[in-house]
């Protein structure tokens, strides 16, 4: 059998990239003959910190183009892409109305005969279904419909649903998806509100949660092992931050009163006898477009005693991440898969929302109590919760390596039926 397993994996986030890497992890546990190919955006970059090759997503490709095209007539394109091409798309899978005699661009039809030869698609999860990135997003998706490929999404947080041209779309490919596996329930709860088809729906876990530590040793680099050399010299706290937008409006808050708010914690934590480790999942590698180092160096001015606030600027990959955070007393991330790699790799995490993902994951952990609303951060209340937390840590621990466990003993049971529906062609 043969898989291809695209989506939103880019692995410059390298949430996307542990996302990734746990998926093909369970898949080659449960079934080392299935061959996997895998589709990213950056395919340099990712194969790079991935360890394995990636293919070019041409879609992608197609997109940066078109955007870019130069002159009048490119930008007349532009909008009437942006206005229609989903809705073109729409028509073809549909075989309905006058659109579905609209011809495509060529990106699309290559990409549809590029899925000929696999016997199934994944689309991997992580938010990526979010009214606020577009329709875009379900590109992928209806070239599988035209080719006719069953196509699984696996471990995906859905939603909000506030934008009409998202829900119509998100509507005909979560009802025609082989399956719409979700990592969270709150997702679904947020599908049924907005009226969004739940028939096809399933509960899973997110991916990340299955990168094998074991089958992924690793040999430190000369920075991995610089900073847990940092690490042992005094207790320590990681943190991840990011640029709120476009989150910022719907949270109703600013970047300036996120970073000055987390500049009062972690100096409150220095205060305490902690140093703090600003650790990034995104940075700007191959032209992403999210570089959370650049938010950690600013709050660097508004530490008081910066010589125990550390920026790490290397370009680590996932498992890199995982091996500093297990050395660490406790993260405190804004990035969910900051607090996921940190819980798989045996440290507990308090993850801020600033989507409805973290509270959702939490709550699926068994451990809800570790997910925070943004305004905990803001009113001062994260910090008592980090004291609390810091002082609770043999119990917490106990409660993780049980919670982890179970959470990845429910993604095989998840990727092992979805393995087993591919063969049978269901």
């Amino acid at each position: 059998m043969k898989i291809l397993i695209l989506g939103n994996h880019t692995c410059g986030n390298r949430g996307d990239s542990a996302i990734l890497r746990g998926l093909i992890d369970a898949i080659h546990s449960l079934d080392k003959s299935v061959k996997i190919d895998v589709m990213s955006r950056y395919p340099v970059s990712s194969a790079s910190l991935l360890g394995r090759p990636v293919i070019k997503d041409g879609l992608y490709e197609h997109m940066k183009k078109a955007n870019n095209a130069a002159g009048v007539m490119g930008r007349v394109k532009k909008v009437l892409r942006r206005k229609y091409q989903h809705k073109v798309l729409l028509a073809k899978v549909t075989e309905r109305g006058k659109l579905s005699k609209v011809s495509v661009p060529k990106a699309f039809t290559d990409f549809v005969n590029t899925l000929e030869q696999y016997d199934a698609i994944i689309q991997v999860g992580g938010s990526f279904f979010v009214d606020l990135y577009g329709v875009s997003q379900f590109e992928h998706a209806l070239c599988s419909f035209m080719a006719q490929k069953p196509i699984y999404m696996i471990g995906h947080s859905v939603g909000p649903f506030n934008d009409p041209q998202f829900n119509e779309v998100a509507n005909h490919v979560f009802s025609h998806a082989d399956a719409l596996v979700l990592r969270e329930t709150v997702s679904r709860d947020l599908m049924e509100k907005s009226g969004i088809n739940t028939e096809k729906v399933e509960q899973g876990v997110d991916t990340a949660w299955l990168v094998d530590r074991e089958a992924n040793d690793i040999t430190l680099e000369y920075a991995v092992d610089h900073w847990l050399n940092v690490i042992r010299q005094r207790k320590t706290v990681a943190i991840t931050l990011r640029d709120l937008a476009p989150f910022d409006k719907r949270l109703g808050t600013t970047q300036q009163a996120y970073e000055k708010a987390f500049a009062i914690m972690v100096n409150q934590l220095i205060a305490d006898g902690y140093q703090v480790l600003a650790l990034s999942t995104c940075t700007g590698i191959d032209s992403y477009n999210k570089d959370d180092r650049m938010v950690a160096l600013k709050l660097q001015s508004l530490i008081e005693q910066p010589e125990h606030y550390h920026v790490v600027m290397d370009e680590l990959n996932d498992l890199e991440m995982g091996k500093l955070l297990g050395a660490c007393q406790l993260t405190v991330g804004t990035r969910l898969h900051s607090a996921i790699i940190s819980m798989n790799f045996g440290t507990p995490a308090i993850a801020i929302n600033y989507e409805h993902k973290s509270a959702g994951i939490m709550k699926q952990l068994g451990m809800p109590e570790m997910a925070v609303e943004i305004r905990n951060l803001l009113d001062g209340s994260l910090q008592q919760k980090v004291s609390e937390t810091l002082e609770k840590l043999p119990e917490i621990n106990q409660r993780l390596e049980t919670a982890v466990q179970a959470e990845r003993e429910n993604g095989l049971r998840m990727v092992e039926a979805v393995l087993q529906r591919a063969r049978e062609g269901k």
